[in-house]
C-alpha cells in the first residue's frame, strides 16, 4: 500500500515536547549536557510508548529481562535492521499506516518500514531542522534544483522520498525522470535561478552530482556559484560504488565545476529507511545527531558501547517514530563523537566509515536477528 499525502507546514501542530523540539527549535540552542538530558527523557518516553503498545517488542524486551523500570537508556533492547527484511514490525494499527517505505535493495532483500502520519511529519521536521545547519532562508530567497524525482514519482523507495521532501520547505524543480537526469534542463534552471538573484541549492545523490559535473566539463559549461550555490547530497553511492570518489576529491570536483567560494557550501546528509531522522552536516562537514536521537558505537561481538571516538557498530534510538520502535543496530561501522563547548556546534556527531565486512561481525548480526525472530 502506498498513499501519496499532501503536507503543508501549517498542517503540522506541535503537540508535545518532542514536536516543539523538532518543528520549532534550531540546532545551536543547547549545550552538549542539555542535549543529553533532552535525549534521555525523550528516548525513555518513546521506549515506554512502544513497550506498552507493541506486543512483539515487549516480548523481545522480556526475553532480554528488561521491563519498564530502566536504570539507563543503554538497557533498551535494540534489534538489527535485518528484522525489517523478514517481517512487518510495527506499533500502530494497520489502519494508521500511511506508507510502507522500502530500502533501495542494493544489499539484496529490501527492508520494509511502516510509517504513520505523525512519523512522516516528524521526518519532514528533521529535514527542516537539519537545513538550519546550511542556512536560514525565507521561501522567496532560495530555490532548489533536485536531481531526483518528486515525491509522487519516488513511490515508496526511501532515499528518493526523503530527498523529495525539500519541496515542502522551499520552491523546488525536479530534473530526473526514470532515473535519468535531464542535464540541459538542470543547467538551464541553475542559470535561471542565478539570474533571479536567489540563492540556489543543488540536491541529489553524489553519483548524480558527479554526472552533472562531468556533463558540464565535457560541454565547457561555466557556472559561477560563488557564495550563492549550496550543494547537498544524500543517499550515498549505492550501486555506483565503483564510481565513487573519496570526500576530498568529490569536494574538489564540485568546487571546480561550480566555482564555489568555500568548501563549507557542500554538505552531505545521512539517513536509512529504518531511521526516522535525517542527519545534516555543519559547516565543518560533521554529521550531527539531533537531540531526539541517541547514537552509540557498539563492540560488534559483545554489543557493548565503546569509548567516545572509537570505531564500533552504529546503533540508534530514534524517539521520533511512533509507527515502529526505531531502536536499531545497523550494518555500519563508524565513530560517534561528543563535541563540547566552546565549539560553535556542540552535540553528537556520527561518522560512517564502512559496512560490516568480516564473517564474525556478520555472523553476530545474523544470530541476533534469528534469535529475535524466534522470540517475537
Amino acid at each position: 500500500m502506498t498513499n501519496h499525502i499532501e503536507y503543508k507546514k501549517n498542517q503540522i501542530i506541535a503537540s508535545s515536547e518532542i514536536d516543539d523540539l523538532i518543528f520549532m527549535s534550531a540546532p545551536q540552542e543547547w549545550s552538549l549536557e542539555e542535549q543529553k538530558e533532552i535525549q534521555d527523557k525523550l528516548v525513555r518516553e518513546a521506549f515506554h510508548f512502544h513497550y506498552n503498545r507493541n506486543e512483539k517488542y515487549r516480548n523481545y524486551c522480556i526475553s532480554q529481562h528488561i521491563n519498564e523500570n530502566l536504570h539507563s537508556i543503554d538497557e533498551i533492547p535494540v534489534f538489527p535492521t535485518s528484522i525489517f527484511k523478514h517481517m512487518k514490525f510495527h506499533t500502530v494499527s494497520m489502519g494508521d499506516i500511511e506508507n510502507w517505505h522500502t530500502s533501495s535493495g542494493t544489499q539484496g532483500i529490501k527492508s520494509c518500514i511502516a510509517r504513520d502520519r505523525l512519523s512522516i511529519e516528524r521526518l519532514l521536521g528533521s529535514v527542516n531542522f537539519g537545513m538550519k545547519y546550511v542556512g536560514n532562508w525565507f521561501e522567496h530567497q532560495m530555490e532548489l534544483v533536485n536531481l531526483g524525482p518528486d515525491r509522487f514519482s519516488a513511490s515508496n523507495v526511501w532515499f528518493k522520498y526523503v530527498m523529495s521532501l525539500v519541496e515542502l520547505l522551499y520552491p523546488t524543480v525536479f530534473t530526473v525522470n526514470n532515473d535519468k537526469i535531464d542535464f540541459e534542463e538542470t543547467v538551464n534552471h541553475l542559470y535561471r535561478i542565478n539570474n533571479s538573484n536567489k540563492d540556489i541549492c543543488l540536491i541529489g545523490p553524489p553519483f548524480f552530482v558527479s554526472l552533472l559535473c562531468q556533463y558540464m566539463k565535457e560541454n565547457n559549461i561555466e557556472f559561477k556559484g560563488e557564495n550563492r550555490l549550496h550543494v547537498i547530497t544524500g543517499g550515498g553511492w549505492k550501486s555506483n560504488e565503483n564510481s565513487s570518489l573519496n570526500r576530498q576529491d568529490f569536494n574538489q570536483l564540485i568546487m571546480d565545476t561550480f566555482q564555489l567560494d568555500n568548501v563549507n557550501q557542500i554538505r552531505d546528509t545521512f539517513n536509512q529507511v529504518e531511521l526516522n531522522t535525517c542527519f545534516f552536516e555543519d559547516e565543518f562537514q560533521r554529521k550531527h545527531v539531533p537531540p531526539w536521537v541517541y547514537a552509540r558505537a557498539l563492540d560488534p561481538e559483545t554489543l557493548k558501547p565503546v569509548a567516545d571516538g572509537e570505531l564500533g557498530l552504529l546503533s540508534y534510538m530514534d524517539a521520533s517514530s511512533t509507527a515502529y520502535p526505531a531502536f536499531i543496530v545497523t550494518d555500519d561501522i563508524g565513530i560517534v563523537r561528543e563535541i563540547r563547548e566552546p565549539d560553535p556546534y556542540p552535540g553528537v556527531t556520527v561518522e560512517i566509515v564502512r559496512r560490516l565486512n568480516t564473517r564474525a561481525q556478520k555472523g553476530c548480526a545474523l544470530s541476533m536477528a534469528s534469535f529475535i525472530q524466534s522470540t517475537i
